[in-house]
Order: C-alpha cells, then structure tokens, then sequence
C-alpha cells in the first residue's frame, strides 16, 4: 500500500488543483465523536468547511485516520471543487473498504441528486436511512425526493388514465416504488395486472401489499393461487400458514394446505429439505440450504471452497460449502459448521445483514423502504454485541418486532421467519 499512496496523492493533487477559496454548498457531515482524535483530520473538516479546499486535502493527506474515512474525506474535497466523477470514486473506494461508512454514503447521494439521478439518490438515501435512522438531514432528503417524486407520478398517471393505460401503469409503478407505504396504488396495480392475467407482474405487487397490510385475507387467498400457478408451492404453505393463523382448522384452507402439500412432495427435492416448510424450528443446515436455494444464481464460488469436516452426508453439504466459502455463514476454528444447532434471532440478523452485503459488494444493490417511524426493539440495549445489524434490518422492514415492540434476541428463529426474509431481499435486488 505504501509503495501506492504516493502516486495516488499526485493523481488527487492534480485533479484538486489551484488554492482559491470554494462555496461549500452541499451538506458536509459532522464528525463522529471517534475522528476528533486525529488533530490533522479534524483540522481539514474544519478548513473544508470554511471552503478551503486546498488546505483541506494537505492536512487529510497528513492525517492517520483509517483508510476508508481519508478516502471519504477526499471525496468531499473532490465534491466542493465540483468535480463530480472523481468525489464519486473516493466515496466508491470509501464503501468498498467499509460498506458501513455513512460519510461516503451521504456523499454519493448527494452526487446522484446534483446529476439529476432522482431514483438513485432517493435509492441511496434510503439505504442510509435504514443503517442511521436518528439522522433528521438523511431522513429529510429521503422524505422530499420521496413526496415530490411520488406527485410527479401520480399526476402523471391521472392526465394518462384516460388515454394511455400503459403509461397510466407505468406511472402507478413509479409513484408505488416511490412510496410503497401507498398500498392502494400498490393494490390498484396487483389487480389490474392480475385481470390482465399477468400473473408473474402481479405477483410482487400483492407481495408489497402484504407486507404493509399483513392479514389481508383476500391478498393472501389470492397470493396463495399465483404461487401455485407458478409452481412456487414452498411460498403458497407458506402463505397458508399465515391464513391458517387467523382461521385456525377452516376446512377449505386445510384441504387447499393438504392439496399443496401433495404437489409440493412431488417437486425433485431432498426430502429433508421439503420438510424445513412444515417445520416448528429450523438448524443451521436447514438455514443454509434456504439461502442457498434462494440465492443459487447470486452467490459464486470464486475462491477456494473451505474446508468443512462435519458435513458429510448432508443433504445441503454443497450449500453449506458455497456459504461458508462466501462468507455469509461462518465455521467454528476447528472447521466444524454446527449444523443441528438452531440459530437464534439475533444470530439470524447476523446472518441476514451478511448476505446483504455480499449481494451488494457483488453488483447486486438492494432497495429498502426505511419504517416511516424508527424503531430498535424495546428489548434490545445499544451495547448488544449485533444491535447495529439487527436496527439496520428492522428498518429497512426485512425482520420485524413482535406487537410489544421487542426482537427477542435470543428466542430461535423460525422457519416461516425465515423464508420471509430471505424472500424480502430476494424481492429487493434490482429494484
């Protein structure tokens, strides 16, 4: 690295160029309690903030901050002297080293939002909202490019309503994706798409309803019958086990349960995995071969596949390997996978929030709707050893807390759980 740093710094002297004072005319994040032990950082944010670049980017290059902050606080001298496409990549460089780094995160949507890339910016702000729900200046620029892009949209759909009905959907999707809280454009959509016997287009829409209204009896009747027309047998139990929870022993969603059952048995699958579905718990092995199931055509196996020793004769064994080798399960140091030990919820949020980050460091970002209100669990204390992860995926809705507003850490986490948040993130790629 050392050998390195040096011809960068001529590339970032180059490309900042020349002494004369800069208007700082975009939001410049405050230090975190942790960076003002570095005198020469703090100096630069303080010299930045003032608009003086120049200075700035001397005292960042003489700071011992680690790397991925001195790479953000170099994007931000790139963003004051607008230079737009080399701030970008230091934010970029920042996020590859720390994904968690909100400085660089804030400077990237800004850089959408000054090009005019209203979907990216808003995309971003959003994830940012999820991982710092506290921070009011996030929260506000997430919530105006929200209701201002949602109007654009809705009118929009309203002049075409009567003269184009494609661009009347089209223009109900983007409002919908914009505020998906709206679940009357979400239901709007479903069904007509669902008339139209687009069944395949319909089927996320009635998804996104669901997860706002979560007993809407007639959505899931109706989600149960596409999963099933598209042979999705796994997710049509599934939703008929939450329909039995409000119907308990109703004869018509016990047939139509004992239907699918059938069909589903008759799927080309390891019979231990068919059996995850009508499960009351779920092991490590179960819940790797779930991810791996799910995700097959994300996760590669690009380095040499760990080595395992307590694995053989799994029905998931290639799964597990595949995991473990990507790093969104991990081994114990003596290369044992525990594989009937039963996870709990904080450990699956470990779990979950890996995935989420193997996706994105892969060229898969996911777009999360932040809870409108921020939530961390009552139960849940700030000093807990995941509760940065276990924040990050309640807000962005993929796990939920019970109706007394707990998480219940250390309860197992079941399968039904699970599979809902696997199939949330799945949902959320490239949308």
């Amino acid at each position: 690295m050392k050998a390195i740093l040096p011809a960068a710094l001529i590339l970032l002297t180059i490309a900042c160029g020349g002494v004369k004072p800069v208007k700082i005319d975009f939001h410049l994040p405050a230090l975190q309690s942790g960076d003002f032990s570095d005198a020469y950082f703090r100096q630069g944010w303080e010299q930045l903030q003032k608009g003086d670049a120049d200075s700035a980017y001397k005292s960042f290059q003489l700071s011992e901050v680690r790397l991925d902050k001195k790479q953000a606080a170099f994007g931000y001298v790139f963003l004051a002297r607008k230079k737009f496409s080399a701030a970008a990549a230091q934010f970029t460089q920042a996020l590859a080293t720390d994904p968690g780094n909100l400085e660089a995160g804030m400077g990237l949507a800004m850089i959408h939002e000054f090009e005019g890339k209203t979907a990216e910016a808003y995309q971003a702000y959003g994830h940012l909202l999820a991982r710092a729900p506290a921070d009011a200046w996030i929260k506000l620029k997430y919530e105006s490019i929200r209701s201002s892009a949602t109007q654009e949209f809705l009118l929009e759909a309203e002049k075409a309503k009567d003269t184009d009905k494609a661009k009347y959907i089209r223009a109900l999707e983007q409002a919908a994706w914009f505020s998906p809280d709206m679940t009357a454009i979400t239901l709007q959509i479903a069904d007509y798409y669902y008339s139209e016997n687009a069944w395949e287009r319909s089927l996320p829409f009635y998804e996104a309803v669901l997860e706002k209204d979560a007993h809407n009896e007639a959505v899931l009747l109706r989600l149960a019958v596409l999963y099933e027309k598209k042979e999705k047998f796994d997710m049509a139990l599934v939703t008929l086990d939450r329909l039995l929870a409000t119907k308990p022993g109703d004869p018509f969603l016990e047939s139509e349960k004992k239907r699918v059952r059938d069909r589903f048995q008759e799927m080309n699958l390891p019979e231990k995995f068919k059996r995850i579905f009508f499960k009351s718990e779920i092991n490590r092995e179960e819940l790797a071969a779930l991810i791996g199931y799910y995700f097959e055509p994300f996760i590669q196996m690009d380095r040499v596949p760990e080595i395992i020793t307590d694995i053989d004769g799994s029905f998931a064994r290639d799964y597990i390997i595949k995991i473990c080798t990507s790093g969104i399960m991990g081994t114990r140091p003596d290369h044992t996978f525990d594989r009937f030990s039963t996870p709990d919820r904080a450990t699956f949020a470990v779990i979950l929030n890996s995935l989420v980050a193997y996706l994105e460091k892969n060229g898969h970002p996911l777009h999360f709707t932040p809870l409108a209100k921020a939530s961390t669990g009552a139960d849940l204390s700030p000093l807990h050893k995941n509760y940065d992860a276990i924040t990050f995926l309640v807000n962005s809705q993929i796990l939920h807390l019970d109706p007394t507003n707990n998480f219940n850490p250390t309860q197992p986490v079941l399968p039904a759980d699970v599979i809902y948040a696997l199939k949330k993130v799945l949902n959320s790629i490239g949308n």
